[in-house]
This record gives C-alpha cells, sequence and structure tokens, in this order.
C-alpha cells in the first residue's frame, strides 16, 4: 500500500508541476502576443498606415474632407513623427478657420479643434473681413450678401471697419443704416445709405460732420423716385444733388 501511496504523492507533483509550467508557458504566450501587437500598432505608427484625423469641433464652413486634404502631405508619416506645428499651419490655411488646435490621441488619432473665421463684413467683392479687421477669401460669398460691404482704394481694412462701427453707432438710433462704404484716395468717405441716398464726408472731422448733418437730415426735402446725394466735403456748408433712384444692388456699388 506504501508503494500506491508513493505513486500518488509523484502524480500530485508531477501534476502541479505541469499545471505550473502550463500557466507560464501560457503567460508566456500572451506576453509574446502583447508585444507582437503592440510592435505593429508601433510599425504602423511609423509607416503612417493608422493615422486618422478626427475634427472635434462643431463647424458650419470646415469639414473633415476639406481639413484631410489639406494634411495629406504630412500623413505620410509616423504617428510619432507628425509635425505638429506645421499641420497647425496647414490648417490654418483653410479661408475659413481663424486658429487651430492640434494633437495627438493615441493609438491612431489626430485630433484637430478649429475656430472658424466670424464674418462682419465684405471686404470689395471677392472677400470678407473678420471682426478684427483681417481679409479671408472664401470661394463662395452667396450666403454673405447681406453684409455691408466696405473697400478702400489703399488696403486699410482695419480703418475702414473701426470708421464703419463709429459710423453706425451714430446713425442708427435715428433708424438709418448702411449698405456700403468706400474710402477714397485723399482718405474722404462714400457711404451708401440702405434707403438708396449717397453721403461724401471729409477725411478730417468726419465724425462731427456727420452729427450736423444727422441734426438736419430729417429737414432736407426728399423727390419721389430719386435718392439724395448729400457732399459734406465743403468748409463752410455742403451740397445736395437729387440722383434716380436706380435701386442699385451691393455688387453694384463703385466709388
Amino acid at each position: 500500500m506504501r508503494w500506491i501511496k508513493n505513486l500518488i504523492r509523484r502524480l500530485g507533483r508531477w501534476l502541479l508541476w505541469l499545471i505550473k509550467a502550463t500557466l507560464l508557458a501560457g503567460l508566456a504566450g500572451a506576453l509574446t502576443w502583447l508585444f507582437l501587437q503592440g510592435w505593429h500598432v508601433w510599425n504602423d505608427h511609423q509607416q503612417g498606415e493608422l493615422v486618422q484625423v478626427k475634427l472635434v469641433s462643431q463647424t458650419a464652413h470646415v469639414n473633415e474632407e476639406e481639413i484631410k486634404a489639406l494634411l495629406k502631405p504630412q500623413l505620410g508619416l509616423g504617428f510619432w513623427q507628425l509635425d505638429l506645428p506645421a499641420i497647425r499651419k496647414l490648417v490654418e490655411t483653410h479661408p475659413w478657420v481663424a486658429r487651430a488646435e492640434v494633437s495627438r490621441f493615441w493609438p491612431n488619432s489626430l485630433r484637430i479643434e478649429v475656430v472658424e473665421q466670424t464674418p462682419v463684413a465684405r471686404w470689395g467683392d471677392d472677400a470678407l473681413l473678420n471682426q478684427t479687421g483681417e481679409i479671408f477669401k472664401p470661394p463662395q460669398l452667396a450666403e454673405m450678401d447681406d453684409l455691408i460691404q466696405l473697400s478702400a482704394v489703399n488696403p486699410e481694412p482695419v480703418e475702414v471697419l473701426t470708421m464703419l462701427k463709429q459710423m453706425l453707432a451714430l446713425i442708427n438710433p435715428y433708424g438709418l443704416h448702411i449698405k456700403a462704404l468706400h474710402r477714397l484716395a485723399d482718405g474722404s468717405w462714400h457711404a451708401w445709405l440702405v434707403n438708396e441716398d449717397e453721403w461724401l464726408l471729409p477725411a478730417q472731422d468726419t465724425l462731427p460732420d456727420l452729427q450736423r448733418l444727422l441734426m438736419l437730415y430729417g429737414s432736407i426735402p426728399h423727390r419721389d423716385n430719386a435718392k439724395m446725394r448729400i457732399d459734406l466735403r465743403y468748409r463752410d456748408g455742403f451740397a445736395v444733388k437729387w440722383l434716380p433712384n436706380e435701386n442699385p444692388t451691393v455688387s453694384d456699388i463703385k466709388p
């Protein structure tokens, strides 16, 4: 009977050893598999195969496909080799992007946040101005016809936008609104109103002269089917000329 007990004891030790060996082999296999998977992911990142572009901002004029097209030259690099400052600059070349933030997101994504341009006026026939007076040129302006059109003989968008804001603050309480504003070569101003009247304002003392005009504007007689062109560029007064009211569109306005 003793030999049977010894045999059972030996078999138990062998079985325990076999279980331990099996567990160690399984653990080694799992670690090897994890290592190989990690190596493949790393290698793919180095080859630039798994990088996905995710636009995480809610935007009206910027979409993910446009951003991917801009970044195509950069996406051939590996995940850790991506030049984030260069990518940010590429994203900011999109006409509707005011600024962008770019970051890596493990394991395979490039996250992009953008702040869109906020148009406050049109600039000339083919561009827009943002709230700081910077010019940007989207390919389509069809939806921007309601914006005030600004222009200048010399490119001075900040000065023109500043003058517009000051003029609107003066005339809006009178129920008047500006359709377009142009700065002439001598620094004087040509304004078109929504009611089709036109004002020519001097380069110097523009706002004080405008205030004096507003005090008298309601008493100047209007004529049927005619608009007024009021010229304040005289030292001691102003001139009024009545013109046929042709009802031009903003795109037709020229100085």
